[in-house]
This record gives C-alpha cells, structure tokens and sequence, in this order.
C-alpha cells in the first residue's frame, strides 16, 4: 500500500466530509430563516460528516505515526507534527473570528458568532487551547478536542506498547457507555469514553489490517452501496446526539466507504480527480471556515440594507459556498501550508 494512493484516497474523503458538513449548515441556517429546504434537504443529516472524518483520523494516525510504536523518543517529534497540524492556522481563524466578532457588535450592536460566548481570560485560555467542552465561538471547534484527545490515546502506544491495554480499557469503557449506560455521567466522563472513540479506532484498525485484506473490484462496488444505502435508508432516523445509531449508521458505513474506496484505488478501478485532491489537502480549512463565512456573509446584505428574498438567500448562499472553497484553497496554499513547513523545520531542528 503506497503512501501515495492511500493519500488520494483519504483527501479525497476528508473533502468531501468537509462539504457535507458545509451544506449541512447552510441549510440549516436556511432552513431557520425561511420556510424551504437547500437541496431538497439531502444533506439533513449532514453531520454525519464528522463520523467520517474520526474514522479518516484513526486512519491517518495509524498510517502517519506507525513506525513510532514503541519508540519513547519519537514522542516529541509525533507531538510536534501533531500540534503543528491542528494549531497554527485554527488560532489564526480564531482570532480573526474574535476581531469580527468585536467589529459586528460594534456596527450592529451584536455579535455574529457566539451570542452567548463568556467574554473572560478563562474562556480564551480554555478556547485557544482546544480544552475539552471549551466555549466554542466557532461551532465545530468541538471536534478538534476530540482529534486531540485521540492523539493523546496514541501516544501510550508511542511510550510504550506494553501500554497498549490504556486505549483499550477507554474502548471499552466507550461502547460499555455508549450501549448500557446511554453517555450518562458527568460532563466529562462522557468526554473521555465518548462513542466516537469507537469510530476513531475503527479508522485505526482498518488502517492495520488493510495490507491483509485485498478486495476484488466488485466486492469493493458492493461494500460502497450497501454503505451508502445504509445511510440513505436509516440516515434520516438519527439525530444529533442519538449516539448508538449515529455509531452504527455513520460511523460503520464511513469505514466500509473508506475500506471500499481504497481497494477501487488500489486496484485502479477508480482514479481520484486532482481537483478533489486538492480540496482534501484544504479540507481542514474548510471546515473551520465555513460556519464563521456563513454566519458573516449572510450578514452583509442586511448591513449593505438589502433584503433578500426566499429564492434570494438560496442562490446568495450557493455563491456563498464557492467563495468558502476559494478561500479555502488560497488560504491552505498561502498561509496553512507555508507556516506548518516552517514551524515544522524550526521545531525539529531544536
């Protein structure tokens, strides 16, 4: 398995979860504005978007940090990959979040992103550093916690893989959580044994045992279907916080998609367009943009004193959504690539 076809197939993926968590919003944004469905309301269950992208992360980490196993001095350097991968560029967005955020209230006498945020030095510590249950001004920042939890479970593994039974006993204490006691618990126990442990480790396995498993073409084509008929039939049935399901629907289904769509790349059936490739490689700054550029940009109409109408805001948002993929890519290209090779050789040559 080339490091190169796994790549294309993952960034794939992580593009496309980053556009359908995009709709996902704008037609719920939509959808509390005006009486009508964005696409028909396809993408309702959208957030399954993120299910996809724990499998991709438990994936990734398997495949990335691998030859670490083991190896207590590689601890520092798979740390600093993995700070440099989530930080920089999430605590520029932030900040430029926060000074819109100071500018809208001082224009329109209130805030466009987080209303109900807790303007105090704690809330800022806890947000910038990605804490878990932080006050979210950017509402997906939530998720980051979560990847940053999963690297933390990793690491045992990096110390010592005598230590291998820690992310074990967190699984199952998660599904023991998630089927018998329903994510009761205080706050942070459901935190820490959250179902989407079970997803990430899902993407971890997968990751492990593709190299053994090689699927025929047409068996990888059915596993595709059945996934997405899967979500199709039952998608609707889950809500947000419905956890079993959401595991059972999305999650299993996004690890049979990735197990079906690195076997078609692998045994060139498919070929990953370039153009999704690139999107993937900016998927990251896709989605921490995208919710704070909808909330800002369906603002600018009204404070420029137009109204739109029902059809109005739908066509405005679908300009909306090609100007977050272009600012995605230049800002991938022009800001979060450059800084991550740069931190990334200054820390490693310390």
């Amino acid at each position: 398995m080339s490091s190169k076809k796994v790549i294309n197939s993952i960034q794939f993926l992580r593009g496309f979860a980053a556009f359908v968590v995009v709709f996902y919003h704008i037609g719920g944004y939509i959808k509390k504005n005006f009486p009508v469905d964005f696409l028909g309301d396809f993408f309702g269950f959208g957030f399954a978007g993120v299910d996809l992208f724990f499998v991709i992360s438990g994936f990734i980490i398997h495949f990335t940090s691998k030859q670490y196993f083991g190896n207590p001095s590689k601890l520092k350097e798979y740390l600093i990959k993995r700070i440099v991968r989530v930080f920089p560029i999430y605590w520029i967005i932030l900040t430029v979040m926060f000074f819109f955020s100071w500018l809208t209230s001082i224009i329109s006498h209130r805030e466009v992103f987080g209303a109900n945020y807790p303007h105090n030095l704690v809330s800022y510590f806890q947000t910038y550093l990605l804490l878990p249950l932080h006050p979210a001004i950017n509402a997906v920042s939530w998720t980051l916690s979560y990847e940053l939890f999963f690297y933390f479970i990793f690491s045992f593994l990096i110390i010592s893989k005598r230590l291998w039974f820690v992310p074990v006993c967190i699984l199952m204490v998660s599904a023991f959580n998630l089927i018998l006691i329903e994510q009761s618990g205080s706050k942070y126990f459901k935190f820490i044994f959250s179902g989407y442990n079970i997803e990430f480790m899902l993407g971890f396995l997968i990751c492990k045992f593709y190299d053994k498993l090689k699927l025929s073409s047409i068996l990888s084509l059915i596993i595709l279907i059945l996934a997405l008929g899967i979500i199709l039939i039952w998608g609707n049935e889950v809500s947000d916080f419905d956890y079993i399901k959401r595991i059972l629907v999305f999650g299993l289904s996004s690890g049979l998609i990735l197990i079906s769509l690195l076997n078609l790349e692998s045994n060139r059936t498919v070929k990953v367009p370039q153009f999704s490739i690139l999107v993937g490689n900016a998927s990251y700054v896709l989605y921490l943009i995208h919710f704070p550029m909808l909330l800002l940009l369906n603002k600018i109409p009204l404070l420029l004193g137009f109204k739109l109408s029902m059809d109005g805001v739908i066509f405005y948002n679908y300009f909306i959504v090609l100007v977050i993929l272009c600012s995605s890519l230049t800002i991938h290209r022009f800001i979060e690539k450059p800084i991550s090779l740069f931190l990334s050789d200054k820390l490693k040559s310390k």
